[in-house]
Parts: C-alpha cells; sequence; structure tokens
C-alpha cells in the first residue's frame, strides 16, 4: 500500500430514520470517495458523531469502511476517548479489525502524563499512530514534545494538526522532526498548507474538489489549484460561520448529491432555518436554492473500484 498523500476522507456516520447506522448509504459515501480520488479514510470522528455511537457500532463503521477500502487505501480508526482505558480498548479493537493505523488525541496537562499515554498507545503496535493535536480548551501541544515522542514511540509516525496556529506550527513541527513525521490537518486554508509541505489532507465532503486541488498543486501547477480553491470558499466560508450546524449541514449536501439516505444527526444542533437552507447559491444560477449548489462541479475520477 503506497504512503498517504492526499485527500483522508472522514465520514460523517448516516443514521436511518430509526437511528441505526445507515450501511448502504457508508457504502456509497466510501465507493464515492474512492472514485473521487480519496487516498485513506478516518472514522469514527468529530465528524462522524463519535461519541454518539456506541462501540458496536463504532466497530460497524470501521468494518464497513474496511470492507469497502479492500486493501487499496488504507483505513485509521478513530480511538479518542476521554477515558484513556476505553481509548487503548477502541484502538486494540480497531488493530484487531484491520485498520492501518489508530489516530487519537489526548489531552495535554503535562509532558510526563502526556508521554505515557502515547506510550501506551504505541505500545499497541498499530500500523502507525496518528496523534490529533487540536485546540479543546487545554495547553498548546509544545512541538519539541512532539518532536522527541517522535522519536522515541516507533509506532507515533503522525500528528493531525487543528490548532488555530496550525501553519506556523507544521512548518515549526517539519523544522523540529524531519521528514519522518507525517502531518495530516484540516481546515479551510489548504493552498497554505500545501505550501507547508502537508502530507495528508482530511475532510468529510467535497473529496474529488480537494483531491483536484491537491494534484494540481503537486504538479505545480499552483494558480490552476488556486482558481478551483476559490471556487470552493463560498462553501468553506459558509461552514466557518455556521459551526453550530456543521453537521446538519453536512449531510444536507450528502443527502442533496444521492450519498445519503437522510439527514438524520444525533448531536444537538439546531434546525437550518429559513435563511440558512437557500442561502447556498451559485454565481452560474442565482435561482438556485440547494445547498449542494455552495460546491464546485467536478469530473468524477474512476480509480477501477469494485462496483457498487
Amino acid at each position: 500500500m503506497p504512503p498517504i498523500d492526499g485527500i483522508v476522507a472522514v465520514p460523517a456516520t448516516p443514521f436511518t430514520d430509526d437511528d441505526r447506522v445507515d450501511v448502504d448509504s457508508l457504502r456509497r459515501y466510501a465507493r464515492r470517495a474512492l472514485a473521487q480520488g480519496a487516498v485513506g479514510f478516518l472514522a469514527p470522528a468529530v465528524a462522524g458523531e463519535a461519541e454518539t455511537l456506541t462501540n458496536a457500532e463504532r466497530d460497524l463503521v470501521v468494518a464497513t469502511l474496511i470492507d469497502e477500502a479492500a486493501g487499496r487505501v488504507p483505513v485509521i480508526g478513530g480511538a479518542t476517548d476521554a477515558d484513556p482505558s476505553a481509548r487503548l480498548r477502541h484502538a486494540r479493537r480497531f488493530i484487531d479489525l484491520g485498520c492501518a493505523g489508530v489516530l487519537a488525541y489526548v489531552r495535554y496537562e503535562d509532558d510526563v502524563s502526556y508521554a505515557a499515554a502515547v506510550e501506551a498507545l504505541g505500545a499497541l503496535q498499530p500500523g502507525f499512530l496518528m496523534i490529533q493535536d487540536l485546540d479543546l480548551g487545554a495547553a498548546a501541544l509544545p512541538v519539541p514534545l512532539i518532536a522527541r515522542l517522535h522519536r522515541e514511540v516507533p509506532a507515533f509516525t503522525w500528528i493531525k494538526v487543528e490548532t488555530p496556529d496550525r501553519c506556523r506550527k507544521i512548518s515549526a513541527l517539519r523544522a523540529a522532526a524531519g521528514d519522518t513525521l507525517r502531518i495530516g490537518t484540516a481546515g479551510p486554508d489548504l493552498l497554505e498548507l500545501l505550501d507547508r509541505g502537508v502530507h495528508a489532507f482530511l475532510s468529510t465532503f467535497t473529496t474529488g474538489v480537494y483531491a483536484s486541488i491537491w494534484r494540481l498543486h503537486r504538479a505545480g501547477k499552483r494558480a490552476d489549484a488556486l482558481a478551483l480553491y476559490h471556487r470552493l470558499l463560498p462553501c468553506l466560508a459558509f461552514m466557518a460561520t455556521h459551526q453550530k450546524i456543521q453537521w446538519r449541514f453536512t449531510k444536507a449536501l450528502l443527502r442533496a448529491e444521492g450519498t445519503f439516505a437522510t439527514t438524520r444527526i444525533r448531536v444537538p444542533a439546531p434546525e437550518l432555518d429559513f435563511a440558512e437552507r437557500p442561502r447556498a447559491r451559485t454565481k452560474a444560477d442565482p435561482r438556485s436554492s440547494k445547498l449542494s449548489d455552495l460546491l464546485p462541479r467536478e469530473p468524477t475520477r474512476h480509480t477501477g473500484g469494485r462496483p457498487g
């Protein structure tokens, strides 16, 4: 399996009307993401409402993605849990299910306790360990500690940086840890992140658009990548200013494109209101009122995947 370099799809978890995990919709999501150029999957994560899933549902999501990936791309199991013991249990199950790697967020309080938590995850011997550096009101995770743990814990070869200062922090990490630490990220500033040398961008929707931007940038066609990125900006701006409805918005997009059967969510969130529903309009057709019309249209990239 080639090293991850590109767009990693992070699915929202689809639910049926009677609140079960919708496996058929998840399979459609996986097949569409692969056809559009995804180089891996990460689940369950915040975007997938992981905190609302039972252990059996987490395992079902991961097993379904592993089945759809069929060894073509890696699946990263999202093992984050506030309970350190549960975090290790999630990671162990996902390794046993066949995940290529596991991701976990560990709240930073001090170097000693943080190092112990990362070492415990590394001791499970995942194919690789991806640590999530996320601003959840805790103290900032120090760059020197990340670099040291990368040297000392063999499995720790990936970090997902999602802090407000992610652009500068990514450059600092590359300088401190060298090329052996792979860096994933997310956020609206994709072009700058690419300029700073990230190895993966993780996103729930518009996989094909992001993959096209990635390929153009990698091919040295930054101006073309920037032009396509500019077409995506209305959607990114909407998401950035409507954080409380991000789960509903994402599922509305996925249903509008025919991937999800419902827009059901479990996390508490307001309904889309009268202004948000029709707000998404394209310059090409100002009369349009579909949320999906915020997105630039890109041709599907077929990869010879399994038939649906």
